[in-house]
């Protein structure tokens, strides 16, 4: 991640972990690791959608990728993830 956290519309100074977090892996988080980086998606990603305002189940679709995602290499689903945030 090259662009600071506050390019994200994230205000380090008024948000301790944000601060906590710059001060771990840098402005961008460029030194994060890989594994710590994918942990944490998962973790955020699991508990933005138990908050998603519409409380909507899963398409069909969704889990039929969730079942298929063995199909995809390691960089496939890097790729993936990529694709999905923009």
């Amino acid at each position: 991640m090259s662009k600071p956290l506050g390019y994200y519309s994230l205000d380090v100074n008024n948000n301790a972990l944000l601060r906590d977090m710059t001060e771990s892996w840098g402005e961008g988080l460029d030194h994060i690791s890989e594994a710590d980086t994918l942990w944490l998606i998962a973790r955020i990603a699991h508990e933005a959608w138990q908050q998603e305002p519409t409380n909507s189940a899963p398409s069909s679709e969704a889990e039929e990728v969730v079942d298929r995602l063995h199909e995809l290499s390691y960089h496939e689903k890097q790729w993936l993830l990529q694709a999905l945030t923009q």
